[in-house]
């Protein structure tokens, strides 16, 4: 052959894109015309999450899925379903100042950037026909002379239908989180969302679609596919990728909800099209009965597959189900032939495992390509009828939760987590609404419960999470354990006071401002908690204590107002309530928290708690980002713990003041075993919530976390919860405490592996496992999770060059790696 003959060869191959493009223009915002005459609509969906759901739940979608489908049971209408798997790896976006939170986003962006991340998208598509059939197309054509106002008309009525069916189907698939592509404007310029899906659907590249005064076919599809014997050659402006069409040979026997889940999670681009024609009734039974006679005759079929013929006829009757013709293509993609190969073996694999023998399209290949657009009726390759429950197998609208990249309560996430599909998933501990097409609810709740054994990386990922929402200028208050955040606070230019026993603190609550709303109600709860006499329980949590009398209480009150008159501030200390308190038991039991108000007499035991003259926490608290308290001293000795928190808690309920404010409590069942504890941080959290704030609450011990009957109450206010791996999960704990499911339980406690980097993500009614890629990042995580060298090693380093983390964080790398 000639190079002439070639290149004539090679332009006969090559197909005119809007020849095959039946998209004339957008009726309505929502709504296009195709060329012959029909009218559609796409809805984009979420999906439901479906790797952590118990079988019976994906089973009762499937049933509702089922029963939606056959609502729209129409001749007229047909629907379009899409699985688009592409590559995404959009890293939120975000400001930080100078320092290591910019840092560290920056080395985590390079990191998990450097990963082939897919997404999987959604969408389902309304084709409406004039007409039943192409038949009765062409004859109303030939036998029906309408004017031009007929015509308009009877347009405007099919709209009007089509706008009614996708209201209603919107309102159906609500739990898919449905939403209708339509126009939009951007900088003053118009844009067609739908064109945008037709156009990637040819050429494989997400680019924006103006819409402007000419048939839709001429703005989709600027690319020159060049079709082969069982491949496709798309050539872009700026790039080429190969495809191959796979199609179905034989169906398999029947389908389920999950059948064909495993193309959720191949490592390459896809897309997944089917359509399903609706047959009438009476057509569908003929066509039942027609192919029962025809498999009986030929002798094509397993007797079995015979005998289904009546139940299946059974079913159209009663309306079970419905039928249709159905039409299923996957389109593999790759930038290479040789690459191609691997992944069309890759995907036949799982379409084999899922009972399916494919067939990868040769002579049809132009057909099953251009058939990927809704509308081309004429094109779809291997029409087959089946059933509406069977073709809701196939595309079961099933997804990884992805988050939201943007538009949050907050705005950006907080950052880019990985699901086990390798599917980016954006974290933000606001659970937004999914009703909310712009999220950032003003309803949006974000406290989060965490619970991981030790080892499981529960504090790095807490940590690394307050890290990166540096970017929302957000005050923090940490109450810490084992110097376990500390090395990051620091390197974040936070406070951190470690509250040793028999050393002052530094509190001094009656220095507060008395003018302040809640000052005087405080110090009354708090005078009351100290004299109190408590009831302590084996376990060592408070779980009474003696009320005071009547009287008792009018001395205490009398005596708290006599020493917030007192001036200066100075001179307002606990101990001076007790001149103005009659000797007695309450007397001396106050006494033991303060120091000697008479010579010659010994100080208090706890005067060091509250006894101080210079309220050095309360001055200072607020004036950097992150403040830490280290309880590790007293978490364990109910007498300090109650009083001390209390205080502590009062003093971080005065930062929440519409600012943007994040408290987080490790350990949290400890100190909320206390009665007097729980009341006061019950409060404190609904003050939190209504301003502009949240509370992540995290322990390694949720056996002992979710005995606690506040502790469940406060899990009913966690809409986000963070579960590591965990061998000793009690069945009882988790699924009725923690309302998990079988399947989530089943993950947490035997099939994810301890110290995977993986946990399970909870949120409202999505759950998904993901991992925070953080293997290969040793001297962030140095940072993140704090250990005992190198928290010595910190010690050490400030001791000898200050506090300020610019001068010992270089010596603590080198020194660290060295050792």
């Amino acid at each position: 052959m000639s190079i002439s003959e070639r290149r004539r060869e090679a332009v006969r191959r090559e197909t005119p894109a809007a020849r095959h493009i039946p998209y004339q223009g957008h009726l309505t915002r929502n709504i296009i015309d195709t060329i012959t005459g029909e009218c559609l609509c796409v809805l984009r969906l979420a999906g439901a999450a479906f790797e952590c759901a118990d079988d019976d739940v994906i089973n009762n979608r499937h049933d509702r899925l089922n029963r939606v489908m056959m609502g729209l049971a129409d001749p007229r209408i047909a629907v379009w379903q899409h699985i688009v798997r592409r590559q995404e790896n959009q890293y939120p976006e975000g400001e930080f100042a100078p320092g290591f939170a910019r840092e560290l986003n920056d080395r985590f962006r390079t990191k998990v950037s450097a990963e082939r991340l897919m997404a999987n998208e959604l969408y389902l598509t309304i084709v409406l026909r004039p007409h039943g059939s192409r038949t009765e197309s062409v004859l109303a054509a030939l036998f029906s002379a309408r004017s031009a106002e007929e015509i308009r008309r009877a347009r405007t009525r099919q709209v009007a239908e089509l706008e009614r069916i996708v209201t209603d189907l919107v309102a159906a698939l609500a739990y898919y989180e449905a939403e209708c592509l339509e126009l939009y404007e951007r900088n003053g310029v118009l844009f067609s969302e739908p064109a945008e899906l037709f156009n990637f659907l040819m050429t494989g590249k997400w680019e924006r679609v103006p819409y402007a005064p000419v048939p839709l076919n001429r703005l989709i599809g600027g690319m020159r596919p060049v079709f082969g014997d069982e491949s496709v050659k798309v050539l872009n402006p700026d790039s080429t990728h190969f495809g191959a069409m796979l199609g179905i040979e034989a169906y398999p026997s029947e389908t389920n909800p999950m059948f064909l889940d495993d193309l959720l999670t191949l490592p390459f681009e896809l897309v997944v099209t089917q359509s399903f024609e609706f047959h009438a009734k009476d057509a569908a039974l003929l066509k039942m009965q027609m192919r029962g006679r025809r498999m009986e005759n030929v002798g094509d079929a397993a007797q079995s597959q015979i005998d289904e013929i009546p139940e299946l006829a059974d079913d159209l009757v009663s309306r079970r189900t419905v039928l249709g013709a159905h039409h299923y293509n996957v389109l593999v993609k790759a930038e290479s032939l040789e690459q191609l190969q691997q992944n069309v073996a890759d995907a036949r694999s799982v379409l084999i495992d899922a009972g399916i023998k494919p067939a990868r399209e040769d002579l049809v290949v132009e057909a099953a390509y251009w058939a990927q657009l809704p509308g081309n009726f004429a094109m779809r390759p291997r029409l087959s009828p089946i059933n509406s429950r069977n073709m809701c197998g196939f595309v079961p609208l099933h997804n990884f939760p992805t988050g939201r990249r943007s538009g949050n309560h907050w705005g950006p996430a907080i950052t880019m987590l990985v699901t086990a599909a390798g599917t980016p998933h954006y974290f933000n501990l606001h659970a937004s609404d999914p009703k909310a097409k712009n999220g950032g609810n003003k309803k949006d709740v974000a406290n989060t419960l965490v619970m991981g054994p030790t080892g499981s990386g529960k504090t790095a990922t807490v940590t690394f999470t307050l890290t990166m929402m540096q970017k929302f200028g957000m005050t923090s208050v940490l109450f810490s354990t084992d110097r376990d955040t500390e090395i990051a606070v620091r390197r974040l230019h936070g406070k951190v006071y470690r509250l040793r026993l028999d050393e002052p603190t530094g509190l001094a609550p009656f220095a507060l401002d008395p003018d302040e709303a809640e000052t005087r109600r405080h110090l009354q709860i708090l005078v009351r908690k100290l004299v109190s006499r408590p009831v302590v329980s084996e376990a060592g949590v408070e779980v009474d204590s003696k009320p005071l009398t009547v009287q008792e209480g009018k001395d205490v009150d009398k005596a708290i107002d006599a020493v917030l008159h007192m001036q200066p501030r100075e001179v307002r200390q606990l101990g001076r309530v007790l001149d103005f308190l009659p000797k007695g038991e309450v007397y001396d039991r106050l006494a033991r928290w303060c120091h000697a108000r008479e010579k010659g007499r010994e100080d208090g035991p706890l005067a060091w708690v509250f006894d101080n003259p210079v309220p050095r926490i309360a001055s200072e608290l607020g004036t950097a980002p992150i403040t830490a308290f280290d309880t590790t001293a007293y978490l364990d000795d109910p007498e300090l713990r109650t009083p001390i928190n209390m205080h502590l808690l009062h003093l971080a309920s005065r930062l929440v003041d519409g600012r943007r404010f994040g408290l987080f409590v490790a350990e949290f069942w400890k100190p909320l075993g206390d009665s007097h504890y729980a009341a006061y941080f019950k409060k404190a959290l609904k003050t939190v919530r209504k301003l502009n704030g949240f509370v992540v609450l995290d322990t390694q011990s949720p056996s002992d976390a979710l005995r606690l009957e506040i502790s469940r109450t406060l899990v009913e206010q966690c809409p986000t919860l963070i579960l590591f791996p965990n061998p000793q999960a009690d069945r009882k704990e988790y699924r009725e405490y923690l309302g998990l499911s079988e399947r989530e339980f089943k993950l947490i406690k035997t099939d994810l592996p301890e110290g995977c980097g993986m946990f399970l993500l909870k949120q409202g009614r999505h759950s998904t496992v993901v991992r925070l890629p953080l293997d290969g990042m040793d001297d962030d995580m140095a940072v993140l999770s704090a250990r005992t060298t190198n928290l010595a090693l910190m010690d050490r380093l400030i001791a000898q060059y200050g506090e300020d983390p610019d001068a010992w964080v270089p010596r603590f790398n080198e020194e660290r790696k060295s050792s």
